[in-house]
């Protein structure tokens, strides 16, 4: 009966091993990209889905670099943690017992891009032993997430400006770079004008102090562009896949004709002051010879 017991175990076991080790492996095998925005949170998922005892689980995360972000052992240690991710890192520990070792890293910073993470899992305890030190060796290393940082771009303000006869784009905050794109659509007419890259002047900076970029674009009216026409200006963050984007009238005709006015009011108001001079300068001396 003893015996009968110990094989029951034995196999019971290796059932459980193989499940695990299939698991890791299968962790292994695939790849993991994780995309966060600049200022907001991001989640490292690693959900085991398998019942696990908090009080003999250990596990810590790492980047790229080996600088720990998270660390528990039986509890969290924070004294293992670099000071780079300090109050930055929070585990669902209400979830460890199911099996989920996600860790959720805050405030996320440019320098944070393109850095991948990866964690490491230690099961103590009698069931898990032989597995933790011949089967978990040569998968310690047994998830790994390349994490991509991206910052939304601010609606673009865009400007008109009639007697250059071109049209200013601005935009602000974004990561990574953008491309910009240009149509000009003839309201009359229901298809849009893409404007070819040798239309467009456009500049991107990156800011040192916050990583994110500046965008500056514009484009020159030609003659055809006038009434009844549309422009828009779309930047267009490739990591978010989001488009950022306005659109004015262009309004040439109204334009010139309000100048036209305004500068023929001008023109009499100049003229009706210089006649008045005139005739008050004949009156005072007209009346300084009596």
């Amino acid at each position: 009966l003893l015996w009968y017991s110990y094989f029951c175990c034995l196999v019971s076991l290796l059932s459980l091993n193989a499940q695990l080790f299939y698991l890791i492996h299968s962790l292994v095998s695939s790849e993991h990209l994780v995309t966060g925005i600049i200022g907001e949170s991001v989640l490292l998922p690693c959900d085991l889905n398998l019942s696990i005892n908090p009080a003999r689980l250990r596990f810590h995360w790492q980047d790229h670099s080996d600088v720990v972000l998270y660390s528990f052992n039986e509890r969290v240690e924070q004294e293992y943690q670099n000071k780079l991710y300090t109050n930055r890192t929070n585990a669902f520990e209400v979830e460890m017992s199911s099996g989920n070792i996600s860790i959720k890293l805050s405030q996320v910073t440019p320098q944070d891009n393109q850095k991948t993470y990866w964690t490491t899992l230690l099961v103590a305890g009698h069931y898990y032993s032989i597995y933790t030190w011949h089967l978990m060796a040569p998968f310690s290393h047994f998830l790994s997430l390349h994490c991509t940082l991206s910052a939304r771009f601010l609606t673009p303000k865009l400007t008109v400006k009639y007697k250059v006869r071109n049209a200013v784009c601005l935009t602000q905050g974004g990561y990574p770079k953008p491309k910009v794109t240009w149509t000009i659509q003839d309201l009359s007419q229901p298809q849009n004008g893409t404007l070819e890259p040798r239309e467009v002047q456009t500049n991107i900076t990156l800011d040192p102090e916050s990583g994110l970029y500046t965008v500056s674009s514009q484009v020159n009216f030609t003659e055809n562009y006038t009434d009844n026409h549309s422009v828009t200006c779309q930047v267009f963050n490739p990591v978010l896949r989001e488009t950022v984007s306005n659109t004015t009238v262009i309004r040439t005709s109204i334009t010139l004709l309000m100048l036209i006015c305004v500068g023929g009011i001008i023109f009499v108001y100049k003229q009706c002051k210089l006649q008045f001079q005139d005739f008050y300068y004949y009156n005072e001396n007209r009346s300084s010879t009596v």
